[in-house]
């Protein structure tokens, strides 16, 4: 199946990130609140239309859906720009030749190709377990899924691959006719939309092509073009931009396998964005026994279970997860946030933190709930006491804990955060 989106026949499901979805875009100029994945897209008028089109266009558009033109961001440096990553290889190679791939990519601009180009160890060779660690099979109600082939622990790598194509969260194209009314508009523009992402797609190499036109799509009768659909049902969340970066900008990236990964609110498994390697490793948050189902997070695992579902709308189907279904679970939600302002009220009783981070780590565990932050901060506070009470062996196991959910869950060491 697809990317997890929906249980419908019509739709599947999609894996994203973890976390909270980014902030808005800069560009929010002509808004028509089409998705891709998870994501909220808008779409903005291309500049390569004439100055005093672009303006009467942007104008006309920002009038039908109530923004004020005054507030419509400078869109000259947003030129659409096609680029294969890595650079491709003669032509004719094939996936057997470079089991790596490439990605076809459409950037707003040209910083997302420096940035990614100037990144350290830019490119290094797509992260892979020693053997297969999952398989694809059929789930008793959510189509297909990942499967663990062996006992996984945490921060092991179970699959990683480079996308299909990565394409802009804000969709850049030119609208054709100012007389429209809002509902043409978004169609109008999806359209012209379409003739991009065929371009793109004529970029392909033959299998990477077929694989992409293969997957699901769940946007069928709202008026998207067939590729249009696929990547708005399947697409991950991701940025190239650097952590100190105020406004960051953020793409939409379509994978063959990982679109089959499904959703559960109580995820074993994080996929984070690599940029070195391009690629999206996906790695145990927590023990995996073989044959257990691999499951990620759509939506913002630290939230109530009313707001999930309500992030979880827009795929089309309902959340049945445990952590769901569980009336209790958003209370445990908010004792396990408190957990943390309870430690730091008495940090220096070190036989006190000890007892009460492991007590607490227990609990979390208990509830499958290892992709919340407080985990991370309970390990880490374990960590600190038990080398205050001279616990050398029981600091070294939660040291190794530590170092490997932080690299599993944030994608990277975070040595010394706390």
């Amino acid at each position: 199946m697809k990317r997890g989106f929906l249980n419908s026949k019509k739709a599947v499901r999609s894996a994203e990130r973890h976390a909270p979805d980014p902030p808005p875009v800069k560009c929010k100029d002509v808004q028509t609140k089409l998705e891709i994945g998870k994501e909220e897209t808008g779409i903005y008028i291309s500049p390569a239309a004439s100055s005093k089109m672009r303006i009467s266009i942007l104008h006309a558009v920002l009038k039908h859906i109530g923004l004020d033109p005054k507030e419509k961001e400078d869109l000259r440096d947003h030129a659409r720009v096609f680029a294969t990553i890595p650079n491709k290889k003669p032509d004719g190679a094939t996936l057997a030749e470079y089991p790596d791939n490439w990605t076809e990519c459409i950037f707003i601009g040209h910083k997302p190709k420096h940035t990614i180009l100037n990144t350290p160890n830019f490119p290094s060779r797509v992260p892979r377990p020693p053997k297969p660690r999952h398989r694809i099979g059929f789930t008793p109600t959510m189509g297909l899924g990942f499967f663990a082939t062996c006992d996984l622990k945490t921060n092991d790598v179970i699959f990683a691959e480079r996308p299909l194509v990565v394409t802009p969260r804000v969709v850049a194209v030119t609208a054709p006719d100012v007389s429209l009314n809002k509902g043409q508009l978004a169609q109008a523009l999806g359209a012209e939309y379409e003739k991009v992402l065929e371009k793109m797609v004529g970029r392909m190499i033959p299998e990477n092509r077929a694989a992409l036109l293969a997957l699901e799509n769940s946007h069928t009768e709202d008026g998207s073009g067939p590729i249009f659909g696929i990547l708005r049902t399947n697409g991950f969340g991701i940025t190239f931009s650097r952590e100190d970066e105020i406004e960051k900008d953020y793409y939409s990236a379509v994978f063959d396998q990982l679109s089959r990964i499904n959703h559960s609110c109580t995820p074993n498994a994080s996929a984070d964005f690599d940029v070195a390697s391009f690629s999206n490793p996906l790695k145990a948050i927590r023990d995996i026994k073989k044959g257990e189902e691999i499951f990620v997070s759509y939506c913002d695992c630290g939230t109530p279970t009313a707001a999930r579902q309500q992030q979880l709308k827009s795929y089309g189907f309902q959340c049945t997860c445990r952590r769901c279904m569980d009336p209790a679970s958003d209370a445990l939600r908010e004792r396990v946030a408190a957990s943390t302002a309870q430690i730091l009220t008495s940090k220096r009783d070190h036989a006190k933190v000890f007892a009460n981070s492991v007590e607490w780590m227990k609990t979390i565990e208990a509830a499958g709930l290892q992709c919340l932050t407080e985990y991370g901060i309970h390990i880490a506070r374990a960590e600190t006491a038990a080398s205050a009470l001279g616990k050398r062996d029981k600091f070294m196991r939660y040291t190794c804990l530590r170092r490997d959910w932080f690299e599993a869950v944030l994608g990277k060491s975070l040595d010394g955060m706390i």
